[in-house]
């Protein structure tokens, strides 16, 4: 092979165009060097084993191609940085330095039975999966430590943006954290989906060459083959898959983020970030700003954008090998999960600084008769009435209370019997202490006992189990990450072997 001898393209009569070059190979090649150069030559490696294991290769190709592919290791991604137009692809600028020092004829064995694309997206990909479900799981260990902080601190809770019932500041952790133990779930099951291994898939029939698939599978660290050959080249679900575990992830996060950043308004005032993660003003001294929630709820809206993207590159292409699938579908992927794993290193510092106003909190819990649900429910327990007409009482009751300025605090067992008057013409037969043991928004959550409810023992066994599946996952990743590294590694005793 000549120095500037072009590969594959004996079929055109004319070198690719300026515009072309400039606009699509070029940029490809940057892309691909930076991503992919290290994963190439140790699937070159893995594919010239295998043809040595399988005599379709001599051995002495083997070594010639395995201490080229070693060399090339060593001289790292900064030797191969310089573009050449006439080799147009990154695979070809590999192989070009590849001929050059293992012989024209070696490397002309190294795609015996292979086309592209290869399992490079694949293998980018499965280190920022578990990059992002390790980080993920650093997050909520924080927020755990939070709940377990603060499960005693009653605090109100929203429906509709307007005072619901009132709750514990653990307890919404707990919730937030079952949410995120569930995007680590489908962040791992992307990665399985990702972790499959298409070579020896041929153009898109495979090849007639008598390659042993599961071999490469293993000293690359894969979970397995995927076993037919166009789905090997055509499809793309496992990365759109992983956009959407993603882009679920942040919208997650981003709710999350919209919460603590309205209770850290000056209006509520339940929260407050560490000064080492707030922002001021030019121009308004008093200024303290949670920065951070803004940065991941934008964040986590371009995480739907580039979800977006990768499915609609996908959107109405053949399912074959093509450009769309094999490289326009690919940035907007990589963006989401190299962005989402900034976001989570951005909000676990955040949080782990961040002081709940208590009394505030319980304050706010007692305003605005959140309790009004255990009223209604302390009525029919201790009445014939049914539930809804003491629903009805408690309602009047609300609405007498607002028009005369009566604090949730300030009422009593009289205004109670007014309010059934009212509404069903006889009084309500409740105690002033058991209007206050109602009211109370603390003997409120104390009283909410059921399962996975704020009380004390239901939110301590949600907060042990959370425990639980976290140090689950985070078995799952070392697992994960383990395997990679001993595959990797017996790669590399392998080429070691052969190359004596």
């Amino acid at each position: 092979m000549h120095a500037d001898q072009p590969i594959s393209r004996e079929r055109l009569t004319e070198p690719p165009g300026e515009v072309y070059t400039s606009t699509v190979l070029e940029p490809s090649f940057r892309f691909m060097l930076t991503e992919y150069f290290d994963s190439l030559l140790e699937v070159n490696k893995a594919w010239t084993l295998m043809l040595g294991d399988t005599r379709i290769v001599p051995a002495d190709h083997v070594r010639q191609l395995l201490s080229a592919l070693n060399r090339m290791t060593d001289e790292g991604v900064g030797a191969f940085a310089e573009f050449n137009p006439a080799y147009e692809y990154f695979y070809s600028h590999l192989e070009h330095r590849l001929a050059e020092y293992a012989g024209a004829d070696a490397a002309g064995e190294i795609n015996l039975g292979r086309t592209r694309p290869e399992p490079l997206t694949r293998m980018a990909l499965r280190g920022r999966l578990l990059r992002l479900n390790e980080e993920l799981g650093e997050l909520i260990d924080t927020l755990l430590e939070l709940a377990e902080r603060e499960a005693d601190t009653v605090m109100p809770q929203w429906t509709h943006m307007q005072p619901a019932q009132p709750s514990t500041m653990g307890h919404y952790l707990v919730g937030i954290v079952n949410a995120l133990q569930r995007d680590t779930e489908r962040i791992a099951s992307a990665y399985r989906t990702t972790n499959v291994c298409t070579l020896g898939c041929g153009a898109l029939a495979g090849t007639s060459y008598p390659v042993d698939r599961e071999s490469v599978a293993v000293l690359l660290g894969f979970d397995g083959v995927r076993e037919n050959t166009i789905d090997c080249v055509a499809s793309g679900d496992y990365a759109l898959e992983v956009s959407a575990a993603v882009a679920n992830l942040g919208i997650t996060l981003s709710r999350l983020c919209e919460d603590f950043y309205i209770w850290h308004t000056d209006e509520f005032g339940l929260v407050e970030i560490g000064d080492a993660f707030a922002g001021s003003s030019s121009m308004m001294p008093q200024k303290k700003n949670a920065y951070p929630f803004e940065y991941v709820r934008a964040r986590g809206a371009r995480a739907v954008g580039d979800m977006t993207a990768a499915f609609g590159a996908l959107h109405n292409t053949n399912f074959g090998d093509i450009k769309d699938v094999e490289e326009e579908m690919v940035p907007p992927v990589f963006r989401v999960c190299d962005e989402m794993s900034v976001s989570l290193r951005l909000l676990r510092g955040t949080l782990q600084t961040v002081t709940v106003h208590r009394e505030r909190c319980e304050a706010r819990a007692a305003a605005g008769f959140s309790t009004a649900t255990e009223l209604a429910a302390m009525l029919h327990r201790n009445s014939d009435l049914d539930y809804r007409s003491a629903h009805r009482v408690v309602g009047h009751l609300v609405l007498l209370a607002t028009q005369r300025g009566i604090e949730p605090s300030a009422v009593d067992s009289s205004l109670l019997n007014e309010a059934a008057r009212d509404t069903l013409g006889k009084d309500a037969g409740l105690t002033d202490q058991q209007v206050r043991d109602a009211i109370d928004p603390r003997g409120f959550v104390a009283a909410h006992t059921v399962r996975g409810g704020p009380a004390k023992e239901p939110l301590q066994n949600a907060i042990v189990d959370a425990q639980r599946r976290s140090v689950e996952r985070r078995e799952w990743v070392a697992g994960a990450k383990d395997r990679l590294t001993s595959a990797h590694d017996r790669l590399a005793e392998r080429v070691t072997d052969v190359l004596g």
